[in-house]
Formats: C-alpha cells, sequence, structure tokens
C-alpha cells in the first residue's frame, strides 16, 4: 500500500528522550517481498511500495541526547548508530522493524537490550566528513550475532527540498513508530521531529554484511540514497499493544 506519511498526533504520555539526530544518510534497496516475509513477526504485515519491499540502512550521529527534565550528560549524550531496518504496518499504522541497531556505545547498547529487548549491539563506528562526502564504517565484533561490516561513502547531490507527499522518499523516510516484540506481545514506541531537510545522494557502498550476518536478502543493487543535515527529535516511551505470543 502507499499511503502518503504524515505525523500522527503526538501520544497522549509525556516524551521520555530529546535528541539531535545529525549527518542522518540513509542506504535504501528493493527487495522481492517474498524473501523478506519470514523475517517479519506476527501480527505485523510487511508494508511495501507499488508491490516491492524495502530495507534500508540508516546512519546518523546522535547528539545532546537527554532525559525529559535533564541535562545531557558529558560524555553519554553523543555517540554513532546504525540501524538497519524495513517497514512493516500493524493495522493501518505504518512504521519500522529494525533488525539490528549497532552504537558506538557500550552503555547504550547494553540499556536498550535490557530495558526494551530492543536489538542493540556495540559497534566501532567511525564518521568522517569532507568537502561534502561522508565516509562510514561500522565494525561489528563476534559477540551477540557473527561478525559484520558496513563501510560506504555518500555526498548530496542536490539542495535540501520538501517531500513530496505519496512520494518514495516520503514513503520511506517519513515514519514515526518502530514496532518491537517483547515477551511475545507486540510494542510500539513512537518518535515526532520536523519533515527531514532531505537531500537527495549519491552513495558508494565498498563492504555490507550486515544483511548476511542475519539471513537476509543480499542487497546486490546500487541503493537509492538521502541525506539530510538533521533534525530534533523526541522519543516517547514504548507501548504494549497486546497480548498475543508472537515469535
Amino acid at each position: 500500500m502507499n499511503h502518503p506519511l504524515t505525523p500522527p498526533p503526538v501520544p497522549p504520555q509525556p516524551w521520555l528522550i530529546a535528541q539531535t539526530l545529525a549527518d542522518v544518510c540513509f542506504f535504501h534497496w528493493p527487495v522481492p517481498a517474498a524473501s523478506l516475509q519470514p523475517h517479519i513477526p506476527a501480527p505485523l504485515s510487511l508494508d511495501c511500495h507499488d508491490g516491492t519491499a524495502w530495507i534500508s540502512i540508516v546512519a546518523f550521529r546522535v547528539q545532546q541526547e537527554r532525559l525529559r527534565f535533564l541535562p545531557p550528560i558529558p560524555g553519554l549524550s553523543s555517540y554513532l548508530q546504525l540501524n538497519l531496518r524495513t517497514y512493516v504496518t500493524y493495522g493501518a499504522e505504518p512504521g519500522v522493524f529494525f533488525f539490528s541497531c549497532d552504537v558506538s556505545s557500550w552503555l547504550h547498547a547494553l540499556s536498550a537490550r535490557m530495558m526494551w529487548h530492543l536489538p542493540y549491539l556495540p559497534a566501532r563506528l567511525h564518521f568522517t566528513a569532507r568537502d561534502q562526502r561522508t565516509s562510514l564504517v561500522c565494525e561489528r565484533p563476534k559477540l551477540f550475532t557473527p561478525a559484520a561490516r558496513f563501510a560506504a561513502q555518500m555526498h548530496p547531490s542536490s539542495t535540501p527540498a520538501p517531500i513530496h507527499p505519496g512520494s518514495l522518499a516520503n514513503w520511506l523516510t517519513a515514519r514515526f513508530s518502530q514496532y518491537l516484540i517483547i515477551r511475545g506481545a507486540l510494542h510500539r514506541g513512537d518518535i515526532r521531529h520536523a519533515p527531514w531537510p532531505l537531500q537527495q545522494a549519491e552513495g558508494v557502498i565498498q563492504a555490507n554484511t550486515l544483511p548476511a550476518s542475519i539471513q537476509l536478502p543480499n542487497l546486490d543493487e546500487s541503493p537509492l540514497c538521502h541525506y539530510a543535515f538533521g533534525v530534533t527529535a523526541h522519543v516517547w516511551p514504548f507501548v504494549q499493544l497486546d497480548s498475543g505470543k508472537h515469535q
């Protein structure tokens, strides 16, 4: 289903975390829906655009992260993150499902796994920027899953522009919920931020074993790429949606 995505109403409960997401690099690959469907837990449904499923790798800097009513803590408020995700719906509500989230902070990785059962993994991440070109390297040691590596370069090829509602770029990037199975029950976590200052970009993938490390389809095609300078985001705690036992 193709739907123009706009932020839903702000959740009634207070937000939990504020953070700035900077130097956001989006890499997107189309994949056959049939090859991805077995990796999506019930009761989620795979979300497709014109019948095609997508996998994305999204890398960014987290800056000035803080809990509500508290200032950023020096040494803990900034780190690097790289997410491997796909697109799902629950009922009529679109969102994302994360296969893995590599972070440069051991503390954030362990706390996210212990508190929310999120698929966070500690990894060595390096971002360098020169002449508007960003180089990314993520090296995951063999701890929780097989070792994996992602290395790429990206540079914007257009100026920031509004995202047209209903476009593929809107469908891929305007996502405001993530879904997670915790102890067999489906949960949703919400995030809200201003529209991405999105730029078209060109990317070169030098290494990518992230999907194969968890038996996902190979990403052989050149990715569709976008870049965003950054936004300020607010994150809400997870809420349970059902009590069914899902794998």
